[in-house]
């Protein structure tokens, strides 16, 4: 293994030591690495040893006592917010609280790299040397910075030096890859008094670092097909065809599985130290739920953000409630959460307050839930409620300090009686932790910022802190790059080796590449070069690397990184094949696997007693819909009325119509005035009721009175040619008989409610409003389009003819009736609706095959599966 020979190494300078190396110190780049010397050392002397310090630089330089405390990075983040608020004009397109944590992320690069005031002094004073806006920003706010507080990475170079000038042994490292110019410096000084010894881990296949030294050779080496020619020469076979893999995958899910497919592999083949390298954190999160679905752990040592975790959802659906005025669908969350027990029976309240919010609208602040709540009786509702308006009163009103909201949302957690709760949770705790932490760091910060301000600043941290799960221990790690390298590994999975992904970039938002060069910092390259290294690293020493990545986003095409690109020209030129897999075979990602199951078969039921009109529509727009729609009645519940929407609009109207025409049966023999303003009186009542709730019904109130005259043109002109009105809103039905197996027989009722029903001489004639486009309904008068509804109706009511009434052109209304034998196809409806009850009865199976049109807007997609089924498999 690569760590004996370091061990070796450090055993032919220090073996005298006997077995007793604590008097050592050995620096490492992390402390996995570390981990992999001390074992090697104990192989080699035969026995336990007394392991030399290994620590890393930052590690080693905290050992030194300072009497001066390090600034904590939530006083550094507020103090350079309010540096640059000062600055509005500057920085007006950017949220400020990123712009500060970018700014502090860029003064510690500006400590690392050693720049002093005169070394900034001396660039100005360069020929031709000018600074940018940002450039200038980030220098004057350092530089107040640098006055008013001990940044982290100042005070780790001044430690460093004091080791370095009380130098009195060798100092050995190994894997110090990426140093800063203070880091570099420092070990440069120690050398001045003692030894610096690195100790060589050389890779397991140094053919392959070759080769990819060569491939990444830099702008200076010969071009690209001149070095792989010379190359083949040298190396006659490939040393890395059979061990390194490129797999492109088609989607997310495709990559995921291939991933998975490839763990599978190599743990069958016995492989136990497996390192799942994220570069793409979306695909190593769903990897690593598709292994532990089959039961594979993954040792995590990247962490993932707080801000993603349940026990932060608490923390961002409370406060934004704050700020908002209560909205219900966010109150309700609130409520739902585990975390929350504002009421004795959580459950029955958030139970109660749906079902009031569905049947009376949901108000818009907590005094109108509150309100509700009391005047239904909802007791567990309204002690839940109480239980907020007491929690919200924890926190300051208008503006306070950082502390002070900090404090109020730790009181308002305990007044929700979510803490305990959180305290009983692992990543719930140490949110609760670092919130208290925050307020303590932050009492001592005098500015007073807005409720909105502190939830930025708030989500910042949530976003930045990281909480690793300590539970799990497996040989198969989840890492990053910058922690895999050195390491002896039997597989390395790259997940996300897309450009998108590889070399990793900053996402600076206002101080760019251009603004560290100006201020004499490393830029892209210098980082870049750094992570290539660690990327040969640690393709040279595992004996199987696959490299996966998603090569299609939203049907646009992801390409490969640009290394991977230039390393695959390179193997193609050398040896005539590449390394890229076959994309066919990648995006299957089922080797090993079992694959997800294919959509169940087509259910069988039998045939309702009871079924709507809309349920026959939704029957033969897809069976399955109507099966898990109206047979397993998995249809979602009715949503929360919020704004008026064109449905509410036509209920309305329905509503309206009815009882106009109730206690208007005979239009002539009222004045066209008296009509009018009868209508306008029932319209103005009907709306105002939403109104009160809801202010956007406003506009379609105006809308539909605008209206009214030529509703009222159509209707008296409609009356003038012999239709009479009977009844609004009339309840039909009628009972289909059908034939099942075994000569057994059953009846449906088939029911359904005309909008209305009108009389022409001795005939029955169905009408049904419509604020629907007058194109719409042509469409749905199609023989083609199997629209049930006025054929059922008629067929229901006994109606000679039947018409839709479009309310929703502008300034006028028509009918549009039915175009053929009404009674015909009326007469063939029932005979299909027959037909079909029958063929259920008998077994007749109920397939998904709905059209797309009726896919759309279908709730049960996800038991049907429609996306999952390739097109040919659709019936």
């Amino acid at each position: 293994m690569p760590a004996t020979a370091a061990a070796r190494q450090f055993l032919t300078r220090e073996g005298a030591r006997g077995a007793d190396f604590s008097g050592c110190l050995i620096l490492v780049p992390h402390h996995h690495a570390g981990q992999a010397l001390r074992e090697a050392l104990g192989r080699c002397v035969g026995g336990a040893v007394l392991p030399p310090r290994l620590l890393t630089l930052p590690e080693w330089a905290d050992t030194l006592p300072s009497p001066v405390r390090p600034a904590p990075q939530s006083r550094v983040l507020a103090h350079l917010h309010d540096l640059l608020a000062r600055m509005p004009k500057l920085l007006a397109h950017v949220p400020l609280w990123q712009a500060a944590q970018e700014l502090a992320g860029l003064a510690a690069e500006m400590e690392e790299a050693g720049l002093g005031l005169d070394a900034l002094d001396e660039l100005r004073r360069r020929p031709n040397a000018y600074l940018s806006a940002e450039a200038a920003i980030a220098d004057t706010v350092w530089r107040a910075c640098r006055e008013g507080f001990a940044l982290p990475a100042r005070l780790q170079a001044e430690r460093l030096f004091a080791l370095a000038r009380q130098a009195a042994h060798p100092l050995y490292h190994f894997g110090l890859i990426g140093l800063s110019r203070q880091e570099a410096r420092f070990l440069a000084l120690w050398a001045e008094r003692q030894e610096v010894i690195e100790l060589v881990m050389p890779p397991a296949f140094p053919e392959r670092l070759a080769l990819l030294d060569a491939a990444w050779a830099g702008a200076d080496a010969p071009p690209l097909r001149q070095r792989a020619q010379t190359h083949a020469r040298t190396q006659a076979t490939s040393p890395a065809a059979q061990a390194w893999t490129l797999r492109p995958a088609a989607n997310l899910e495709a990559a995921a599985n291939a991933a998975v497919a490839q763990v599978a592999e190599w743990t069958g083949r016995g492989h136990r130290r497996i390192a799942l390298v994220a570069l793409d954190r979306m695909l190593a999160r769903r990897v690593r739920a598709l292994l532990e679905r089959r039961a594979i752990l993954v040792q995590d040592e990247t962490g993932w953000a707080m801000s993603t975790a349940a026990a932060s959802h608490v923390l961002e659906r409370w406060t934004g409630l704050l700020g908002q005025g209560m909205f219900h669908a966010d109150l309700l969350d609130l409520l739902k959460s585990p975390f929350v027990h504002a009421a004795a029976d959580p459950d029955l309240a958030v139970s109660q307050l749906e079902q009031a919010f569905r049947r009376h609208g949901a108000p818009r602040d907590l005094a109108g839930h509150q309100a509700l709540a009391r005047e239904y009786g909802l007791g567990a509702a309204s002690e839940a409620l109480a239980r907020i308006a007491r929690a919200r009163n924890a926190f300051p009103s208008g503006r306070a300090r950082l502390a002070a909201w900090t404090e109020g949302l730790l009181a308002s957690l305990e007044a929700l009686g979510a803490q305990a709760a959180l305290a009983a949770d692992p990543i719930g705790a140490q949110i609760l932790a670092l919130l208290r932490g925050l307020a303590q760091e932050c009492a001592g910060h005098p500015t007073a910022y807005p409720l909105t301000e502190w939830r930025r600043w708030l989500a910042l941290h949530l976003e930045t802190a990281t909480f690793t799960d300590a539970s799990v221990e497996s040989p198969i790690r989840l890492t990053h790059l910058a922690a895999a390298h050195h390491r002896d590994w039997e597989g390395v999975l790259l997940l996300g080796a897309g450009a998108a992904h590889l070399p990793a970039r900053t996402r600076a938002r206002v101080f760019n590449d251009a603004t560290r060069l100006q201020l004499g910092l490393p830029g892209a390259l210098e980082r870049e070069a750094a992570q290539r290294q660690a990327l040969a690293d640690l393709l040279a020493r595992a004996p199987a690397a696959a490299l996966v990545w998603q090569s299609e986003e939203a049907g646009e095409e992801q390409p490969l990184s640009p290394w991977l690109v230039q390393l695959d020209a390179f193997h193609s030129i050398a040896w005539g094949r590449g390394l890229v897999r076959d994309a066919g075979r990648a995006a299957g990602g089922s080797a090993g696997l079992k694959a997800d199951p294919p959509p169940s078969d087509p259910v069988r039921a039998m045939p309702p007693e009871r079924m709507t009109v809309s349920a026959w529509q939704s029957l033969l727009n897809c069976p399955f819909q109507f099966h898990a729609r109206h047979l397993l009645r998995l249809n979602e519940p009715d949503e929360t009325p919020e704004a008026m929407d064109k449905a509410d609009y036509g209920s309305l109207l329905h509503g309206i119509l009815a009882r106009f025409h109730r206690r208007f049966p005979r239009l002539a023999e009222a004045l066209p005035e008296t009509l009018e303003a009868a209508l306008q009186e029932a319209s103005q009542s009907a709306f105002g009721a939403v109104e009160a709730r809801d202010y956007e019904a406003l506009a379609w109130r105006l809308r539909w009175q605008r209206q009214i005259p030529a509703y009222l043109a159509w209707a008296l002109g409609w009356e003038a040619r012999g239709y009479r009105f009977e009844s609004a809103e009339t309840a039909l039905s009628a009972e289909i008989e059908w034939a099942g197996t075994a000569a057994e027989a059953g009846r449906t009722r088939l029911e359904g409610r005309a909008d209305r029903i009108d009389a022409r001489e001795d005939a029955l004639v169905a009408l049904d409003y419509k604020t629907q486009s007058r194109q719409t309904l042509k469409q749905k008068l199609a023989p083609e389009a199997e629209d049930a509804q006025l054929t059922a109706y008629a067929w229901l009511a006994g109606a000679a003819e039947a018409a839709f009434v479009a309310l929703d052109e502008r300034d006028r209304v028509t009918e549009l009736a039915w175009p053929g034998d009404l009674a015909v196809a009326a007469g063939e409806e029932a005979l299909r609706l027959r037909d079909t009850l029958s063929a259920m009865a008998c077994g007749a199976a109920i397939p998904a095959h709905g059209a797309p049109s009726a896919c759309a807007w279908c709730e049960m997609r996800g038991l049907c599966r429609v996306e999952h089924r390739a097109p040919a498999s659709m019936p």
